[in-house]
């Protein structure tokens, strides 16, 4: 199929958000997809924009991101992506549930794929669609393991640094402000990446776990966030993904492997935990899940 994926371009980071992982997933699942992308109030400045105008299409994704952007209508004024069927992929409808499906509403469409389980019927029936429960991934030629860089630090928080994550993590070694090939890098440097997500929306598995898992980077997740993601892991990768309630099971972990300990047992539980999020969990993956999902309700 020719396929045509929308959603927020990162000019400085051409192959880093969520719409354009997806888009390359289509591609490695054999369909021919255009990634057309708007940045803030510029829509058509980006990429794919002639292609979005000039080209054919069998099926139209919007990703959103619910963070102020520009809304979509423009898109479907060209004439030759009118009567083309249309999904809406919300991957962030946690956080602001009724700016959520207020934008879902703006525009018809023919189905909708939902980032948390627990939104999925509120979006079908509001919306009279069919709604398919449709999680982040990760990219396996972007999170991958980099054999090249020693993993040094058994602890590790990657992310914004509040008050109140500072007081948790204590002594954990901590980054900020890294993005990119660095964020990569950093991952890899961590046996273990502490996962805090305050929001703790229920429901939601936000994109960092898939992200650090697909490095091949062990987890300890906060327990809301441990129980999300928990199903989509099976039970021999348990010493994989672990689990805390507070502070005090962060720094006992710290101690159990901070002597005596043989890493290598680290090493092979990551890359287990990588192999299954590459095979299960990636973005052609999901691109699979989205065609198989649209084909058998006759939307394409």
């Amino acid at each position: 199929m020719r396929i045509l994926v929308t959603g927020r371009a990162i000019p400085t980071q051409s192959d880093r958000c969520t719409g354009q992982q997806l888009a390359e997933g289509f591609r490695q699942a054999g369909h021919d997809c255009v990634f057309y992308g708007c940045f803030y109030g510029q829509p058509h400045s980006f990429l794919g924009a002639k292609e979005a105008q000039d080209q054919e299409f069998d099926l139209v994704i919007v990703t959103e991101m619910n963070d102020g952007m520009a809304a979509y209508e423009p898109l479907f004024n060209y004439h030759k992506l009118r009567n083309v069927p249309r999904l809406y992929w919300d991957f962030d409808v946690s956080y602001h549930p009724e700016v959520s499906l207020r934008r879902a509403g703006t525009i018809s469409y023919d189905g909708y794929l939902v980032g948390n389980a627990l939104f999925v019927e509120e979006f079908a029936k509001r919306f009279s669609r069919p709604s398919f429960f449709l999680p982040y991934a990760c990219s396996p030629q972007i999170h991958r393991r980099k054999p090249e860089i020693p993993k040094k630090n058994v602890l590790g928080f990657i992310g914004s640094m509040t008050p109140e994550r500072k007081a948790l993590l204590g002594d954990v070694h901590c980054v900020q402000g890294v993005f990119g090939e660095d964020l990569i890098d950093a991952t890899n440097e961590l046996f273990f990446m502490v996962h805090v997500n305050q929001d703790a929306c229920k429901g939601l598995v936000p994109g960092r776990p898939w992200e650090t898992a697909g490095c091949g980077t062990n987890l300890l997740m906060d327990r809301a966030s441990y129980e999300d993601f928990k199903p989509f892991i099976p039970d021999d990768l348990d010493d994989a993904v672990l689990c805390f309630d507070e502070a005090s099971e962060i720094k006992a972990l710290m101690e159990k492997y901070a002597f005596n300990y043989n890493y290598l047992e680290l090493e092979e539980s990551g890359r287990r935990l990588m192999d299954y999020m590459h095979h299960y969990h990636s973005y052609r993956k999901r691109a699979e899940e989205i065609v198989k999902w649209a084909r058998d309700r006759g939307i394409v």
